[in-house]
């Protein structure tokens, strides 16, 4: 009986390996289509890394995207400063749709994290 179990699990897995795969790649592309959005829309004013250190960040006030302040934002309140800009940010509400703007509030939450292993200064 055991055998048999055991026998049906192990075929059930198999045949769900391909949805797993399937799921994870388009998790992955997903990413990358949010990544894309950001380096074309959003990293011209908060850079690559996220902190506003570019010429045009600068020159606009870009907020840093690693700042406490940005941590502390919910998603709606992120999803609604991409949607209806803020300050010298410009709204891109017309330019992206909701799925798209929420593609982009992992992006935005990324750049609070700090990366494994790093260190306070003492």
């Amino acid at each position: 009986m055991f055998g048999r179990i055991t026998r049906k699990h192990r075929v059930g897995a198999i045949a769900l390996l391909p949805l797993f795969l399937f799921a994870f790649a388009h998790f992955a592309a997903a990413q990358s289509d949010a990544q894309k959005l950001f380096d074309t829309n959003c990293a011209k004013c908060h850079g690559a890394d996220g902190t506003g250190n570019t010429v045009v960040g600068k020159a606009v006030g870009a907020k840093d995207l690693g700042a406490p302040e940005a941590k502390k934002l919910t998603d709606a309140e992120i999803h609604m400063q991409i949607e209806q800009g803020k300050g010298n940010m410009p709204p891109f509400g017309g330019t992206l749709n909701k799925a798209q703007i929420d593609s982009l509030i992992p992006i935005v939450r990324g750049f609070g994290k700090k990366p494994a292993g790093s260190k306070k200064p003492s």
